[in-house]
């Protein structure tokens, strides 16, 4: 699988270990047989909000934001095809806080907010319950595979 990937990080809340998100992003798409070329934002909660706002209408900081940059989906216009062309932008500062609250890892927090933006690139919805059900589902398969153990809500 073939993936260019650019990381991005323009925040000081925690360092990014840039060879740890390319293993992430790597092995993610080896499970799921996909190429990619991406671009991965680490910023803060006021960067995130503004990006929410601006591009989705929402108010308020969110954990990550993902952006494909095909319309429509891939997968429902070319099975065939398997390069995947997206932007994630993850707010370090909201998986620092919510790892304290869940007691668990920065780094994991961060590597679920990255398998949700990519399995969001590869077409995954979590709009509707069964569908979120579904994704999450997929989520809490990866990242044990990844060796990460990160609460998963269901």
């Amino acid at each position: 699988m073939s993936c260019k990937l650019e990381i991005i990080n323009l925040q000081k809340y925690y360092p990014i270990d840039k060879n740890s998100i390319k293993k992430i992003v790597r092995n993610v798409l080896k499970f799921e047989k996909k190429d990619a070329e991406l671009n991965v934002i680490f910023t803060d909660n006021k960067r995130i909000k503004e990006i929410n706002k601006t591009f989705l209408g929402h108010n308020y900081a969110t954990d990550v934001i993902t952006f494909a940059y095909h319309e429509p989906p891939l997968h429902k216009v070319f099975l065939h095809e398997s390069t995947i062309t997206g932007e994630i932008i993850i707010s370090v500062e909201m998986a620092k806080k919510l790892a304290q609250k869940h007691d668990c890892a920065v780094e994991g927090e961060i590597a679920l907010y990255l398998v949700h933006g990519l399995l969001h690139l590869f077409g995954y919805d979590d709009k509707q319950k069964k569908d979120a059900k579904k994704m999450h589902q997929r989520e809490g398969e990866l990242l044990p595979a990844l060796g990460f153990r990160v609460p998963v809500p269901h």
